[in-house]
């Protein structure tokens, strides 16, 4: 719905929609929901069956009607079927809830684990790609000489843990695929799931395709550091990196936080208290949905310029 429908729209019918279902869900879900519901039912049995339900007395009396066989029957009848209808539903029921329920939390916790450890290097890789450009440029407009090597020597040894975490976020580029695949089954028990799980997955596709710029290191006997530091370094390719991160980062961490959030759900849940906070960060809440709204319409714009 974000990704579909301007922000105008969809945040108030978020919000019409939540509130909706906490009342839906106490009718149905709840003991004293049920016990209000099936009242309100009995009372107004005319206006919406065409029929008046038997009063309690109206009931004892057309039982009390009955011959003893009948009355025995009855009675032996409708507990032992009811027994064991409550008994085979209830433990059916809690088995496939526990097992599901247990599923679910198994993949939001791996997926909250990758993801974050995705945005933890993207960050990383984003800062080595900024320091590099105000490195370059500190030397080139206003620097000290002392000043102009310690930055060249310093963005030159941070480039070994650089490459060591570029390397771990393209293999994250290539197991979140295995990691999709692998939730697949879960992912497609609710709406909307699967298509942001590929969002995510295109954000990180879209930040590895750019992170392939180029690393300076030490040369042995190199009379001017500086000045090969400097031609080391590739301005352009550090910027557009750190654009694409920029671009995709919120993406990233939005898509795969409502998979993950959706995942938990059926263990959390959503209360009145969740209600209350959304309805307190609606500012914050809608300028976010925009913001994914914006980037997906970006996205589908670029593609259908591709195609």
């Amino acid at each position: 719905m974000f990704s579909k429908i301007s922000p105008s729209t969809s945040v108030p019918l978020f919000y019409a929609f939540a509130t909706s279902g906490l009342i839906i869900r106490f009718f149905i879900a709840n003991l004293y929901g049920m016990l209000f519901l099936a009242l309100g039912l009995y009372y107004n049995s005319h206006s919406i069956f065409g029929t008046e339900a038997y009063t309690p007395a109206q009931l004892i009396d057309w039982f009390a009607a009955q011959s003893e066989s009948t009355k025995t029957a009855l009675l032996s009848s409708i507990v032992t079927v009811i027994g064991f209808l409550i008994a085979y539903a209830t433990a059916t029921y809690n088995w496939k809830a526990q097992a599901l329920s247990e599923l679910r939390m198994q993949a939001a916790s791996e997926i909250d684990a990758f993801f974050s450890q995705c945005a933890k290097l993207t960050t990383d890789c984003q800062i080595y790609a900024n320091a590099l450009s105000h490195a370059v440029d500190k030397i080139q407009k206003n620097c000290t000489i002392e000043e102009a090597a310690f930055l060249a020597h310093y963005n030159r040894d941070q480039g070994q843990l650089f490459l060591q975490q570029r390397q771990q976020l393209i293999a994250l580029g290539i197991e979140v695929h295995r990691l999709n695949s692998r939730h697949t089954n879960l992912l497609v028990l609710a709406p909307g799931l699967k298509g942001n799980m590929e969002l995510a997955t295109k954000a990180l596709t879209n930040i590895t395709e750019k992170i392939w710029f180029h690393v300076p290191f030490h040369i042995d006997g190199d009379q001017n550091p500086i000045l090969t530091f400097i031609q080391q370094v590739n301005v352009a390719d550090c910027m557009v990196f750190s654009k694409a991160a920029e671009d995709n980062f919120g993406q990233l961490n939005f898509s795969s936080g409502i998979v993950r959030g959706n995942l938990q759900s059926s263990v959390i849940g959503f209360s009145l208290w969740s209600l209350l906070f959304l309805l307190r960060e609606r500012s914050g809440f809608k300028k976010t949905i925009a913001e994914h709204y914006n980037a997906v319409k970006k996205a589908n714009t670029a593609r259908q310029r591709g195609q």
